[in-house]
């Protein structure tokens, strides 16, 4: 059954990253937002907050001040009371979430999935949460992936003994809906929070999906795992470190981080030009599981390689972090995982279940049927059940597999056989992918797993993939020489940007050494760079600048820290572009050539003639280290 996380979080009034109505009113925008999609977002309430307090509290503020007989007694301004005081917090913001944006990203159907549930969510709770005035609710479509934010002002109506008949207050808000504190582990605000988490997992049943807890996978994470985990955490948080409450908060708030991703953008420009100068080395494993595992990690980590007929290579300044990730691997602990690639790959060889358990009886593996199948690999010591591998290996799971494959390669069939009749441009492609299919059946192919986090199936093989997006390209009119002739313009358009950044980051360069020259001028500071006399005569090619208004370089090399952020991040786009376009010319003309699947096949026969070469690594030029 397909899952989705879900994510409950509160913050406060109090907090400006834990609540802020002018992020979620799209009155500031992040770095994290698509402004082209900003339309695309629902709001559900949008009432002022004072508002809303004059709405719910203004009789009982008169009937409270009437009794008054000192004026200081009185109050003013209830919203204002509450929010400069320290008791109580003017209002609450929930922020709710179905998946995230690996697995219900917007504009996906997974992601549509998650919009369906999220107002489904939003349309009841009002009605769940009576003492809660939801006074400003807004469904977001132009970040990451789709959430919603809740804010709500949490009132009692049981009056106090001296004080309002009708207040601010969570701790008796919740009370009057029902929740108790059940010992110093789950108080009010603990049981109501894992209420409307129960809430989000009644409607994802509703609709036929299961809750996927990600803390349960958290036991299973290497170190490097956890820490890139911890990572994202921080990024997160950064993100929402950006929404700032107040003009000038916002000025130091923005120059602190752009000089932040300034730092980031030296980096990533060290390490291109580490990656430049460094030079290939091949990498090669007499263990097949083991390079898959390697490669799994280098792609979890971002590290670029490309496969040999043996192994892949990467360059040498990312030697040390391979020889980690080596270490990582555990042929005893990897037993169960490579149970798990055999009857993926298996199973795409294979007719029915029956024909499954068959294949694997044939590679060794001793099947034992029973109540629940199970499996003892070669020399593997105990039986394995099929349904402890995980949800997608049950015996129901597996013939539910088998006939997702078989309904692919029918269609594919179907598909096949109208392009030949009316000789379509794509007949080509679609012939291609279906002679890849046989050819894997007959084991003559690799497993490439588009994701590593999912079993492999047609619809997760990456040169399939590679196929499906140049049929693409063909059905939209694309051709060999229109290939062609587009990487020439990525090629170009990603030369023309690194031009760009180069120049931009020389431009902040001087920037940085005028400033430098000011200080040394205007402030007395001593520096290894410039000396006074250098400094001065240098500033004399500046004569608008003067010891008042000195320190205006701080702006200007603010925008340009974001001038050069925006041209790395320009590069960036390009090379990846140039990248897509290259790897689509050259499967086009593998296609087109008729050696697609060919080529494939003897890079297969080649790794496994040379299966039995040691473990190591060595220069891509032939020179060992």
């Amino acid at each position: 059954m397909d899952a989705y996380s879900i994510s409950f979080t509160l913050g406060k009034a109090s907090n400006p990253h834990g609540a802020n109505l002018r992020h979620n009113n799209r009155k500031f925008l992040a770095p994290n937002i698509d402004p082209s999609r900003t339309e695309q977002n629902v709001t559900y309430v949008r009432q002022d907050v004072r508002e809303a307090y004059h709405q719910l509290f203004d009789q009982a503020v008169e009937e409270y001040n009437a009794k008054q007989k000192q004026p200081c007694r009185r109050i003013k301004d209830y919203y204002e009371q509450i929010a400069s005081g320290k008791r109580e917090e003017a209002f609450y913001e929930a922020v709710i979430q179905f998946g995230d944006m690996k697995t219900a990203p917007c504009g996906s159907q997974r992601g549509e999935i998650a919009r369906q549930l999220l107002d489904e969510y939003m349309k009841e709770f009002q009605q769940r949460n009576p003492n809660l005035h939801v006074f400003n609710a807004v469904l977001h479509l132009d970040e990451a992936s789709p959430h919603i934010h809740i804010n709500f002002v949490p009132f009692y109506t049981h009056g106090r003994k001296n004080g309002l008949s009708k207040g601010v207050s969570m701790k008796q808000a919740l009370d009057e809906m029902g929740f108790r504190a059940k010992g110093k582990s789950q108080n009010r605000l603990v049981a109501w929070e894992a209420s409307e988490r129960a809430a989000m997992e009644s409607i994802l049943h509703r609709h036929g999906y299961v809750r996927d807890d990600k803390g349960v996978h958290r036991a299973h994470m290497t170190v490097e795992d956890y820490k890139q985990s911890q990572d994202i955490k921080r990024y997160q948080e950064k993100l929402r470190a950006s929404v700032i409450v107040t003009e000038s908060d916002r000025r130091d708030e923005n120059i602190r981080q752009l000089k932040e991703q300034m730092i980031l953008v030296k980096h990533e420009s060290e390490k291109l030009k580490r990656e430049k100068k460094s030079p290939f080395m091949s990498f090669f494993y007499t263990i097949p599981e083991k390079q898959a595992f390697v490669q799994a990690r280098l792609d979890d980590l971002g590290i670029p390689y490309h496969e040999t007929e043996n192994g892949f290579e990467a360059q040498e300044c990312y030697a040390e972090e391979i020889r980690k990730i080596e270490k990582e691997f555990s042929p005893k602990n990897n037993q169960r995982e490579k149970l798990r690639n055999d009857i993926d790959r298996l199973l795409m060889m294979s007719k029915d279940f029956d024909d499954l358990l068959a294949l694997l009886q044939e590679y060794k593996y001793e099947v034992k049927r029973g109540k629940y199948i199970s499996v003892k690999p070669e020399n593997g010591g105990s039986f394995i059940r099929l349904k402890s591998l995980g949800e997608h290996y049950s015996e129901i799971a597996l013939k539910n597999r088998l006939r997702e494959k078989a309904r692919y390669e029918q269609e594919l069939a179907k598909k096949v056989a109208e392009a030949r009749q009316k000789s379509a441009p794509n007949a080509v492609v679609l012939r291609t992918m279906q002679f890849y299919i046989v050819s894997y059946g007959k084991a003559a192919l690799p497993m490439r797993k588009s994701n590593q986090q999912k079993p492999y199936a047609w619809t997760n093989d990456s040169e399939l993939d590679s196929l499906l997006a140049l049929n693409k390209k063909i059905n939209d009119g694309a051709s060999l020489d229109t290939l062609r002739k587009d990487f020439a313009e990525k090629e170009k358009a990603a030369a023309d940007a690194e031009s760009k950044l180069r120049a931009e980051e020389k431009d902040l360069q001087e920037f940085y050494d005028l400033k430098e020259k000011l200080l040394i001028v205007y402030e007395g500071k001593s520096s290894t760079l410039f000396t006074r006399e250098q400094a001065a005569a240098a500033l004399k090619s500046y004569p608008s600048i003067n010891g008042t208004n000195y320190r205006n370089v701080d702006a200007l090399i603010a925008n340009q820290e974001e001038t050069v952020r925006q041209a790395a991040a320009d590069y960036e786009q390009k090379q990846k572009e140039l990248a897509d376009s290259s790897d689509t010319l050259a499967t086009a003309e593998k296609v087109f050539g008729g050696t697609f699947v060919q080529s494939l096949g003897a890079e297969e026969r080649r790794r496994r003639e040379n299966q039995f070469v040691p473990n190591g690594m060595k220069y891509s030029n032939g020179g060992g280290i």
